[in-house]
């Protein structure tokens, strides 16, 4: 299937409406006519991607060229209704209509791939205690290892801190006997000098 003939079924109406247009809708108002056939080709570009993507088959005819249509069949029948009112309506209906392709097509791709559309899953949120933080599993444990030591016998930390407080005071008495003699000297030493 070539491409060129679903996009003329678009370029030829958009050309023809535009000559034959007794209130010279385009000339008058070129930014709606513009989005209103650019609304059609959008749609057609969306389905001939799908198109490819899926290696099926695209049909000519879709329900976006009713907008273009109904212009056709206004003008055939001398502008029975004015031109521009017909042209909203043929932008609004393209407009609904290339969204309701587009939210299919996503919905089916998520479908299949069963994923989320514009949504990330998260991860579940730790449990948390009625404080507001995780119970201190370790801190338990050490305090159990502990008891578990002293009740046992061990009572290596009691031991340990029992022998610091020795050494601590030993070095104490010994620092205070050094000043004592340092003073003793200095005194002997100022006797001396004053005889």
């Amino acid at each position: 299937m070539s491409p060129i003939i679903p996009f003329l079924f678009v370029v030829v109406p958009a050309y023809v409406i535009s000559q034959k247009s007794t209130d010279q809708i385009y000339e008058n108002h070129p930014a709606l006519y513009i989005m209103a056939f650019g609304m059609i080709t959008a749609k057609v570009t969306n389905r001939l991607v799908v198109a490819h993507m899926t290696k099926s088959e695209m049909e000519y005819l879709d329900w976006g060229l009713i907008g273009p249509l109904c212009l056709f069949l206004n003008q055939y029948f001398n502008s029975f209704l004015p031109e521009y009112y017909v042209l909203w309506f043929c932008l609004l209906w393209c407009t609904i209509d290339l969204i309701r392709y587009c939210g299919q097509v996503c919905l089916e791709i998520c479908d299949y791939l069963k994923i989320e559309l514009f949504r990330i899953p998260f991860p579940p949120k730790p449990v948390m205690t009625s404080q507001g933080t995780n119970p201190p599993h370790h801190h338990h444990h050490q305090h159990h290892h502990n008891h578990h030591d002293n009740k046992n016998g061990t009572h290596s930390l009691a031991n340990n801190n029992l022998q610091h407080q020795q050494q601590q005071q030993q070095s104490g008495t010994t620092s205070s006997i050094n000043r004592k003699q340092t003073r003793a000297s200095s005194r002997k030493q100022n006797s001396s000098l004053h005889q």
